[in-house]
């Protein structure tokens, strides 16, 4: 029985929400000095509907992107690429997926606490999920936001 749910979820998945994806992120810091920064990034499991894509920012391919992103026989990128790939590419670019991201939905909190002669602050930042798709074209990697209508 488990099987067949674990199968049956996975064929959803492969079959809907093809290019997909879901980002979110936190980065907390105390006295100005980094210490916890976390990227999160997952295919979307069901597809999203009633949503106007807005383009968001390019990302260009490295040399390693290219040994495994798949092509067609014409040599463009093929847009039936399993969507593994999809997310072996975005994960390498996480750090360029927060840089598009940065002015979307973004959650900041700051505390500065004071005792005596000596002050500690404390920032969290947190990039609400956001739901995105990626288009692969000839020299670049489109990134859109899917917003809901």
């Amino acid at each position: 029985m488990e099987r067949a749910l674990l199968l049956l979820s996975i064929l959803f998945l492969k079959l809907f929400a093809q290019d997909e994806f879901i980002f979110w992120a936190e980065l907390n810091t105390k006295n100005h000095i980094l210490f916890h920064q976390k990227e999160n990034l997952s295919p979307a499991m069901t597809k999203s509907e009633d949503f106007t894509q807005e383009y968001v920012c390019d990302i260009a391919y490295e040399d390693e992107d290219l040994k495994y992103l798949q092509k067609t026989e014409l040599g463009l990128f093929d847009d039936d690429m399993p969507k593994e790939l999809k997310l072996r590419f975005l994960t390498s670019h996480k750090g360029e997926l927060m840089d598009c991201f940065s002015s979307v939905d973004v959650k900041v909190r700051d505390f500065v606490q004071n005792s005596f002669m000596k002050a500690s602050t404390s920032t969290y930042v947190k990039f609400l999920p956001l739901r995105f798709s990626v288009i692969f074209s000839q020299d670049k990697a489109v990134i859109y936001l899917l917003k809901k209508d």
